[in-house]
């Protein structure tokens, strides 16, 4: 029995067992139920498919931090290949997993052969597949073949698909491992390198292998997840690095190398996957999960180094100990790689133009679809009719901090106007700077009152809140479980969140089960409503406040075969969520005019520029300016009865 408690896959699995059956006995009838547990699993099939790759490489010594933007590239460059270029599925998916090879390959390579650390290697090469991920993909893909969605959309049993392939991948390369000499060899390697070289082990091919295979692993879960989205997505994979190391520490990986079971990394996965699940059910704020993934990684570092009997001196004393516990502070998501701007791909400067006046677009996040299908758009078309240059600056993916740094630079260029997507009232320092500077600057979609802004137009995101409320209330007869998701802690979706619980709270037969962070990503709001619906079979309605909680929401209420049972509103207005309201599946949009405010913005600050509006002089020196300072330019209700009318023939 000692020896069995010794075995960390045995242990692992004994703890696995506890934390269910207790799961079970404090939530029955909705832990324990198939529809809850198979979400479970299928939740945690990409990430078990890459950490088989990822626990081969902890054995021998060695991790690799660029599989999560492996995973988004992967899925991206097939979905280009198939929607732009027609190449059939097949071939796309072959062009992909080739790919992911090259780069797995030019990863084993420099390090093992080139001597550069595994670290640095892996962390520049997640910034370079992330870039080209953006870069191809430009805001996503969506409308992918029939056949490359029933990929991971089939079912087995009623089981779906990705679940089955986690199953044969984990169940094959366990096996190997232990029934083949070759792999057996990555256990000498990482128990001693040296002595393994000396008795005739080629460890740099060895290491070749091992990054190569798990950037194949990690580009087949790549496919699968975009196959099950039904759109290939550059955010795709975020985080995923982190969450992957650390099942497989959990999973009996230690970080010195030399120790683990393939097997293990299902079981880490799994563990993580039922505490995920069980924090739904409890309905634990989503404020706090990533706080608690940071804790299980460090716990499951400190249980590592417990294990291993060695003292805090000598663990501090490893660089990888302590990167892992410095991630793990950070609630194991990566900085951004962005730095300070990335250009949006397919939003490029106009450059021909007869007048040297430039405008500034500055956005949260230059990839969001709903960003470049309207804002964008209108300000590119916007700048050809004023026949003046126009630049779109900002992160590629939502991040306020950069947001502030990219105004701040951007005022160092002298801008003939700045036009600033009001995101957080945490920009008002950096709009307060551009003003001082004397650059004309106008706010758009989201206020930001407390800055010096010279006008905004756009949209009261509590109205937002309110007109979901209204139709939640009409839809659901005034009774049910309601759950809401958007990105927690943004001012503009607080508002909204707020605007939502003013109008619920009327009605007391409504009870709200969870607020819920969903990151503005189609995978996560999908992860979260697929729990949701396990935890709460009898969930009337869920409000979506960004632009990808709609599509994320539906694809895991029809997964359960609850469209139309379950009411779901969201926000925008973009082709797909227009064919989800067609459906059936998604009964309200609240749509924001975003093509009017952004033209009106630009067209404000050509005015000021050009002193269209003239005012007195007292008035100009007083420093009042010829612009209204508040225009809510209102929304767009959009229902089923309407939608034909914004559906393009």
């Amino acid at each position: 029995m000692k020896k069995l408690l010794s075995d960390r896959t045995y242990s692992l699995g004994l703890t696995i067992v506890i934390v269910a059956l207790l799961a079970g006995i404090i939530f029955p009838g909705k832990f324990p139920t198939f529809q809850n547990l198979s979400q479970i699993f299928l939740n945690l099939s990409i990430d078990t498919i890459v950490a088989v790759g990822m626990m081969l490489l902890l054995i021998s010594g060695a991790f690799d931090l660029s599989v999560g933007s492996v995973v988004a590239f992967s899925g991206c460059l097939a979905a280009y290949l198939m929607f732009f270029l027609h190449v059939p599925v097949p071939i796309a998916l072959l062009v992909s997993l080739l790919f992911s090879l090259i780069i797995g390959f030019v990863n084993g390579y420099l390090i093992a052969y080139q001597g550069i650390n595994p670290m640095i290697q892996t962390l520049a090469m997640m910034g370079i597949v992330r870039g080209l991920a953006l870069l191809v993909s430009g805001a996503g893909i969506q409308g992918l073949p029939y056949w490359f969605n029933a990929i991971s959309q089939s079912r087995l049993l009623s089981i779906q698909m990705p679940i089955w392939y986690m199953l044969l991948i984990v169940g094959t390369m366990a096996f190997l491992t232990k029934n083949t000499t070759f792999l057996k060899r990555y256990y000498f390697i990482g128990g001693n390198e040296k002595a393994a070289e000396l008795s005739g082990i080629d460890v740099k091919r060895m290491k070749l292998f091992s990054f190569m295979l798990v950037s194949l692993l990690a580009g087949f879960a790549g496919i699968l997840l975009a196959s099950r989205l039904g759109a290939a997505l550059p955010t795709s994979g975020r985080g995923l690095e982190l969450r992957v190391i650390t099942a497989v520490i959990l999973g009996g990986a230690s970080l010195q190398g030399g120790t683990g079971k393939i097997q293990g990394a299902l079981l880490g996965a799994l563990l993580m996957g039922i505490i995920g699940n069980i924090m739904v059910i409890a309905r634990i704020s989503g404020y706090w999960q990533e706080i608690i993934l940071g804790i299980i990684l460090i716990l499951a570092v400190w249980i590592d180094k417990l294990l291993q009997r060695q003292s805090t001196k000598s663990v501090l004393r490893k660089p990888t100990v302590l990167l892992v516990l410095i991630f793990g502070m950070w609630g194991c998501e990566l900085p951004p790689k962005q730095g300070g701007t990335t250009k949006q791909p397919r939003a490029n400067e106009i450059d021909q133009t007869i007048q040297n006046e430039e405008y500034v677009m500055v956005t949260t996040a230059v990839s969001m679809p709903m960003y470049v299908n309207h804002d964008q758009a209108a300000f590119i078309k916007w700048g050809k009719e004023r026949n003046v240059k126009v630049s779109i600056l900002g992160p590629a993916d939502w991040d306020v901090p950069a947001q502030i740094n990219t105004i701040e630079e951007v005022i160092g260029t002298k801008p003939t106007g700045l036009l600033i997507n009001g995101t957080d009232p945490a920009i008002a320092q950096a709009i307060n700077k551009a003003v001082d500077a004397g650059i004309p600057t106008v706010v758009y979609d989201s206020d930001i009152p407390n800055s010096k802004r010279h006008a905004f137009l756009g949209t009261n995101w509590y109205d937002i809140g309110q007109m979901q409320g209204e139709e939640m209330v009409k839809l659901t007869g005034g009774k049910g479980k309601i759950a809401y998701m958007g990105i927690l802690g943004l001012s503009n979706m607080e508002d909204g969140f707020r605007g939502l619980l003013d109008v619920l709270k009327k009605h007391p037969k409504m009870e709200v089960v969870g607020k819920f962070d969903d990151k503005a990503n189609v995978e996560e709001a999908a992860k979260i409503t697929a729990d949701l619906i396990s935890a709460h079979p009898d969930l009337a309605g869920i409000c979506g406040f960004d632009s990808n909680s709609g599509p994320g929401i539906a694809l895991s209420v029809k997964e359960a075969g609850k469209a139309g049972k379950i009411k779901i509103t969201t926000v925008d207005w973009e082709p797909e969520h227009l064919n989800l309201v067609h459906e059936g599946v998604i009964q309200l949009l609240a749509g924001q005019k975003r093509e009017l405010f952004t033209w009106y913005g630009a067209e404000f600050l050509y005015d000021m520029v050009h002193k269209t509006n003239r005012l007195s002089a007292n008035d100009a020196k007083a420093g009042i300016t010829s612009l209204p300072t508040t225009v809510n330019t209102g929304l767009i209700k959009i229902t089923k009865e309407n939608v034909g009318l914004f559906l393009k023939k």
